[in-house]
Formats: C-alpha cells, sequence, structure tokens
C-alpha cells in the first residue's frame, strides 16, 4: 500500500514538474509576437523619424525656391521701374520712381534674409535626417539580429513544448482516475498552480504553515495521500528531512 501511495506521488511530482515546465514554454511563446512587434515600432519611430526629417527638408527646399522665385520677381519689376525711371520727364514722376524702386529693394532686402535662414534651416536639416539615416541604417541590423534570435528561440521552445507534453501525456496514464482527479481539483485553486508540495521539517512548502505533529508523523508512512490542513494540497514527505 505504502508503495503504491509513494509511486502515485512520484508521478504526481515529475507530472507537476512537466506542466510547470509545459506553462513556462507557452508563456514564452506567448510573448514571441509582443517582442517582435516592440522591435518593429522600434524600427518604425526611427525609420518614421527619417521621413518626418525628409518632409521637413522637403518643405524647407520648397520654400526656399519660392523665394528665390519671388527674389526674381522683384528684381524683374526694379529693372523695369529703372528702366521707366529713364524715360520719366518730370520730378514728380522721378522721385515717385525712386520711391517704388526703394520699396521694392525692401522687399528683396527681406526675402533675401529670409533665403539665408532658409539655408540655415536646409542645412540644419540634412543633418539631421543624415544622423537619423545613420541611426537607422545602425540599429535596423541590430532588430534585424534581436528578432532572429527570439524566433530561433521561439522555435527550439515548440519543439521542446512538444517533447514535455507528449513525457506529461505518458505520465497521466500512469497516474489512478481518482489521485488525478483529485491534484486536478486541488491544482486548479491555487494561483501558483501547485497541487502537490513536499513537508519538510513539519512545514508545508505550499503555505509555509506548521502541519500538526501527529499528521506529519503519519505522512512519513506514505500509507495514504494527505492534504495540508491550511492550504489544502497535496502533501508528501521529503525524504531528505530524514534524520541521519
Amino acid at each position: 500500500m505504502a508503495d503504491d501511495v509513494r509511486d502515485q506521488i512520484h508521478k504526481l511530482i515529475r507530472l507537476q514538474s512537466l506542466e510547470t515546465e509545459i506553462r513556462n514554454i507557452r508563456l514564452v511563446l506567448n510573448q514571441v509576437e509582443e517582442r517582435t512587434s516592440r522591435l518593429d515600432v522600434q524600427l518604425k519611430e526611427f525609420s518614421d523619424a527619417v521621413e518626418s526629417g525628409k518632409g521637413l527638408l522637403q518643405e524647407l527646399n520648397k520654400r526656399y525656391r519660392a523665394l528665390e522665385s519671388e527674389l526674381q520677381t522683384i528684381q524683374a519689376r526694379i529693372d523695369k521701374s529703372q528702366e521707366k525711371l529713364r524715360a520719366v520727364k518730370t520730378n514728380k514722376e522721378y522721385q515717385a520712381g525712386l520711391k517704388e524702386i526703394e520699396d521694392l529693394r525692401v522687399i528683396g532686402s527681406k526675402i533675401e534674409d529670409e533665403m539665408i535662414a532658409g539655408l540655415d534651416q536646409i542645412e540644419q536639416g540634412s543633418a539631421t535626417v543624415k544622423a537619423h539615416q545613420t541611426r537607422l541604417e545602425a540599429r535596423a541590423g541590430d532588430i534585424r539580429r534581436d528578432k532572429e534570435c527570439i524566433l530561433k528561440e521561439a522555435e527550439a521552445a515548440r519543439v521542446r513544448l512538444e517533447r514535455v507534453e507528449a513525457e506529461a501525456r505518458q505520465v497521466v496514464e500512469t497516474v489512478a482516475a481518482g489521485v488525478l482527479v483529485l491534484y486536478r481539483r486541488v491544482k486548479a485553486t491555487k494561483a501558483d498552480d501547485l497541487g502537490i508540495v513536499a513537508v519538510q521539517a513539519a512545514t508545508c512548502r505550499g503555505c509555509n504553515v506548521n502541519i500538526p505533529p501527529q499528521m506529519y508523523n503519519e505522512l512519513q508512512r506514505n500509507d495514504r495521500l494527505k492534504h495540508c490542513p491550511n492550504c489544502d494540497r497535496i502533501i508528501y514527505w521529503e525524504e531528505e528531512d530524514r534524520p541521519e
């Protein structure tokens, strides 16, 4: 009888170990998509920074060309006004022509100032895009390698999961039906997913509460399955606790 109980306990311990590993492997696999998605997000942030910088640079260049065209138009008007100035016949017309030319030159000067500022912005924008591009190229390689590593780990985990699940199924077939039902019932109520735990120094390793001395003595006989009176887990005597 004791041998039968001890055998069932050993099988439950092994089953629980396998099921814990299965749970941990599944947690790893469930995180694969999240981990690779985070890497994709990082890569997109670098890529978006490059595209945003290029877009801003394009707008700055467009604005500069518009100012350049506007300045050419102002210069053409100045040239035309100077040509007309040579043909005026009265002092009033001459002064009006000079005033028009001066006003156009003031406008042109402001445009030139904007163009100079625009060139500075274009230079800064180009440097920023180059820096973003450099970081993108460097990080893209790291991200690609990180993703490859994650996927390789996931593939190895899937292979391991198949093996562990197969062994767990084999162990389940050897556990008595009533014992298995009891183990499953207890395990389902525990946040740590442990349905069977050892007792060492008269202390349940599931809840760290001492069990009654009489129960501890009975537990060492291994003649029947027992539960911790505090946490209700199946308990067994840890033989390493045997006195020398």
